[in-house]
């Protein structure tokens, strides 16, 4: 049963807002000792490096992804280095209860392969994916202070690091724990698509993004839903980062600066603004603003739509040895059982609830 096992959403999200509240004291202390983070991610992997089976392979992974990680950290200040570390913790927790779970995390998840036309359609979504989500970002600044904008400039001179740390590490983290493993653990899937939506947005615990992080979290489950393939999203969501990684690294490059003056009747479309000059809101800009991220929506939508026709006919086009091998693989039944928020659940979303309302007053 689902609700005694180490993949219970409820558990899963509870640890997750646990991990990540122990995990931002423990980088506060480990930033006091000279190579504390450094040594603490050199033990991350090597415990990652002995939870599958020690082979060759696995053993490789491993060194390679600590050796990515470290370079990421060499350049970035304490708190990006934080994020890294962060990331790797919830990815060792996730690999744990797999792995207790006696399931591999990539068939759990519906990792799979995407199709050459799937991967162009992929791309064009994430553009008005992103948008869509700048308008949502543009009126929550209305009300919410945007604190990422103002880190990100701390890192804009190392755009690769960035783009690690940023766009890859959380996007492939934050798909696997939100629409692979929540979401899987929930039969309605209905309630699935919300569910996994609202504990992404809690989790960032900052209002201005919680915003935009539940529209993508929708929109990102839906994708599960019409394509099932983990892979669709994770590329949706790296895209979305990276975006944003390359308009904050890359200002003053001509592509840049021509997207950047992008606009439609005084409604820029890759950095929205909904209020004029004085911090008064303009509603022409917000009645704009608000049609084209309708219209973007719509069409990232029918990309979407497409992207889970194309594959659904790539598989019926494999070959029958193919087929054979799959019939033979464990299938890992989803859960079966209606699912019910429990004590764990609201504790962990009371959690981000109360630091977010703390961070907000404090910074």
């Amino acid at each position: 049963m689902l609700e005694k096992s180490f993949l219970n959403p409820n558990k899963i999200w509870f640890m997750i807002v646990l991990l990540h509240i122990i995990g931002s004291v423990l980088v506060s202390l480990l930033g006091i000792f000279p190579f504390g983070i450094v040594i603490a991610t050199t033990g991350i992997w090597f415990l990652l490096a002995n939870i599958w089976e020690r082979n060759l392979k696995n053993i490789g992974i491993c060194i390679v992804g600590w050796l990515i990680t470290i370079f990421t950290m060499h350049s970035l200040n304490i708190s990006f280095q934080g994020t890294v570390l962060l990331n790797e913790i919830l990815l060792l927790y996730v690999c744990w209860c797999c792995k207790k779970a006696y399931v591999k995390p990539t068939e759990y998840c519906h990792l799979k392969k995407v199709s050459l036309k799937s991967t162009f359609f992929i791309v064009i979504a994430a553009i008005f994916l992103f948008i869509m989500a700048g308008y949502v970002n543009a009126c929550s600044m209305i009300v919410f202070q945007n604190l990422l904008d103002v880190s990100l400039e701390e890192i804009s001179g190392h755009p690769l690091e960035a783009m690690i740390a940023v766009a890859i590490m959380p996007a492939l983290i934050e798909e696997v724990l939100f629409r692979g493993i929540i979401y899987r653990g929930i039969s309605d899937k209905k309630m699935a698509i919300f569910i996994s939506a609202i504990t992404f947005a809690l989790l960032h615990m900052n209002f201005n993004q919680m915003c935009y992080a539940f529209v993508m979290g929708l929109f990102f489950a839906v994708v599960i839903y019409i394509t099932d393939n983990l892979t669709v999203s994770i590329a949706l969501h790296m895209l979305f980062n990276a975006f944003t990684v390359i308009l904050c690294c890359f200002p003053s490059t001509k592509v840049i600066r021509t997207l950047l003056e992008c606009n439609i009747a005084g409604y820029h479309l890759f950095n929205p603004g909904v209020t004029n000059m004085q911090g008064e809101i303009e509603i022409s800009l917000v009645l704009i603003g608000g049609v084209i991220a309708v219209v973007s929506m719509l069409i990232a939508g029918y990309l979407v739509f497409l992207i889970g026709k194309e594959e659904k006919e790539e598989k019926t086009k494999e070959k029958k040895e193919t087929r054979i091998q799959t019939a033979k693989k464990t299938v890992i039944p989803e859960n079966s059982e209606k699912w019910k928020p429990n004590a764990l659940f609201f504790a962990g979303s009371g959690l981000c609830i109360l630091i977010t309302i703390l961070y907000e007053i404090l910074i």
